[in-house]
């Protein structure tokens, strides 16, 4: 909203425009800028995490599969199909479904606290944890 507030002050239509008219436009590359290296660098994590997690999921299953490959074919069979999609309204269950699966992990872990799971280095998921670690 401070960005839509600040382009109807200064009659610009974009971030890069209100940036050329109320500092300068020498420097009015900055903002579009920061926002693909910030973009890059959330989805550089994101997809670390996505590696990680489902090369991890198929150990589990008795398949090896490199963090590499596991990424690769992720994003070729779920994540470019999302991208390609013109109307996005048919994911509104599965935002639902997400949301629920935050709070029933907020719930789990709040359980595991007040129990007192996480109060000391001798606890059962403290023994999971390497020893240099803990």
């Amino acid at each position: 909203s401070l960005l839509g507030r600040l382009c109807a002050m200064t009659g610009a239509s974009s971030y890069r425009g209100a940036w050329e008219k109320s500092v300068g436009e020498s420097t009015s590359w900055i903002p579009g800028s920061s926002c693909d290296i910030i973009t890059f660098f959330a989805i550089l994590t994101f997809s670390v995490v996505l590696g990680d997690t489902f090369s991890a999921l198929f150990k589990t299953f008795g398949m090896s599969v490199s963090r590499e490959v596991a990424l690769i074919g992720l994003t070729l069979t779920v994540l470019l199909p999302l991208c390609l999609m013109k109307n996005l309204s048919s994911l509104a269950p599965f935002s639902l479904a997400g949301i629920i699966g935050m709070l029933y992990t907020a719930a789990a872990m709040a359980i595991r606290y007040f129990d007192g799971s996480y109060a000391s280095a001798e606890s059962g998921l403290a023994m999971d944890v390497a020893e240099s670690l803990r």
